[in-house]
């Protein structure tokens, strides 16, 4: 039986109660009458009693429908929590909920998980409870952007806990009066996304045949050393290298040979400059390098301790041919700044001079 039929059913029982009742009223007021007779009164007084039972009825009928309605309500009202909850507790994000005075209110099970809490042992806690005070600093400032401006707010978190990158969604909580009470923080996991553009940003800077950087990286890093030199008013080195004979060896000995070459200069290059310095492939057989913070009495002695490894490699190759390659030294003074192009060309002119000057180019004919 619904609560409609139960009230129904009730306003039937008072106003059967209510006849019964003022009955026995009218009885001790009017002994003197049979009791049947007051029971069943006359038409006035019988009037009375149903106007009055209508009454009860008419208002068990409203205040079936009302509570019907509200037990509607309330029942939609525990689906749509139901559905929330299912919907807060499966998601692999991390939600909680904090105070003004960022204690927690909320916490999903994913978050908990993830801070190595069990049941509700984080209500009322602080955030700084469960963080480092530079988390906390942070956290606070981002939470504190929320109560003043009453905007959402995005930002990337890495997590000292587990270093895994995040997605952080904070959102305010309004008051009745329009007040923000409260914010929501939903972090989502985005550390593959992250390590997808590591690997998508390395791919597009780098030469896939050597794993040197492409031109593409290079202009990017090289430029930013050219402002740099500017700020400290220290100049800097460009190596421009052009390997010798590649045309002949790809003809003779074919490309894979020539692929061979470029890779053994790549590595040759790699264990004479340190991991701070850069280093590209730019063209087929061209090769550019900037030695970081590299002196100018320095600079000759690294471009003939390349030549020396060269050598050392020669001597012991494994394969018909030598390897060879010419290199230009162009600076940059950022007294008289010129753009990467430029330097590029004066390395390159450079580079030519070197090839000349050099009488011991190895034969390739």
């Amino acid at each position: 039986m619904n609560t409609k039929t139960k009230i129904l059913a009730l306003s039937i029982m008072i106003s059967a109660l209510f006849w019964v009742t003022d009955t026995a009223v009218d009885y001790f007021l009017h002994y003197h009458r049979p009791f049947l007779e007051i029971l069943f009164p006359d038409p006035k007084e019988a009037s009375f009693r149903l106007l009055a039972i209508l009454f009860f009825v008419v208002f068990g009928l409203i205040a079936g429908r009302a509570f019907e309605r509200l037990e509607m309500t309330q029942a939609r009202l525990r689906e749509s929590e139901e559905r929330y909850k299912s919907l807060v507790e499966s998601t692999e994000d991390s939600i909680y909920l904090v105070d003004r005075e960022y204690r927690y209110l909320f916490m999903n099970r994913r978050h908990q998980q993830r801070m190595g809490l069990i049941g509700d042992i984080y209500f009322g806690k602080s955030y700084a409870d469960f963080h480092t005070p530079a988390e906390t600093e942070d956290f606070i400032k981002q939470v504190e952007r929320v109560f003043l401006t009453g905007q959402s707010y995005q930002e990337e978190h890495r997590s000292s806990r587990d270093k895994r990158f995040f997605l952080r969604t904070l959102s305010p909580v309004l008051g009745k009066d329009g007040e923000v009470i409260g914010v929501t923080v939903v972090s989502k996991d985005i550390t593959r996304l992250k390590e997808l553009e590591k690997t998508l940003h390395t791919l597009s800077v780098t030469d896939e045949l050597t794993g040197l950087y492409n031109r593409r990286g290079f202009f990017t890093l090289a430029e930013q050393q050219l402002k740099l030199a500017n700020r400290s008013k220290k100049g800097i080195y460009l190596l421009y290298a052009d390997v010798d004979f590649l045309k002949k060896i790809n003809d003779r000995y074919g490309h894979s040979e020539g692929d061979r070459a470029l890779r053994v200069i790549a590595e040759i290059l790699k264990k004479n400059y340190r991991d701070s310095d850069i280093i590209a492939r730019i063209g087929g057989d061209e090769f550019v390098i900037i030695p970081v913070g590299t002196e100018g009495d320095r600079i000759e002695m690294i471009r003939e301790r390349f030549y020396t490894r060269l050598s050392e490699y020669n001597k012991t190759r494994e394969h018909e041919y030598e390897i060879s390659i010419s290199i230009g030294i162009a600076f940059y003074d950022p007294r008289n700044p010129s753009s990467l192009e430029e330097l590029i060309e004066m390395a390159d002119r450079e580079m030519y001079e070197d090839k000349r000057q050099r009488k011991d180019l190895p034969s390739q004919s």
